[in-house]
């Protein structure tokens, strides 16, 4: 399975993309608090992570298909959560 990064294209093609933030920490940021997931990170951060899923949601791919996110890729180095694991049913 691949990202082919259908929101971000699509973003950038309607001229919509958000301008670059980098005064902002890069990754996203993963938080428990009070029994709640807190997930937070800059407007690429979110495309990013809206990328991923609808990659997989459209993969096709079989039951058990998932996506790891870390701080190789999307996270935040300084996440409370170092691991985010997308799984398809």
């Amino acid at each position: 399975m691949y990202n082919d990064e259908l929101v971000t294209s699509f973003l950038r093609k309607e001229g919509r993309y958000p301008p670059d933030e980098p005064e902002k920490p890069f990754g996203l940021s993963v938080e428990l608090e009070k029994g709640q997931l807190l997930l937070s990170g800059t407007a690429a951060d979110l495309i990013g992570l809206a990328d991923l899923l609808v990659s997989l949601a459209l993969s096709g791919a079989p039951r058990g298909q998932h996506w790891h996110i870390d701080d190789l890729d999307l996270m935040d180095s300084d996440s409370q959560i170092s691991e985010l694991i997308l799984l398809r049913k």
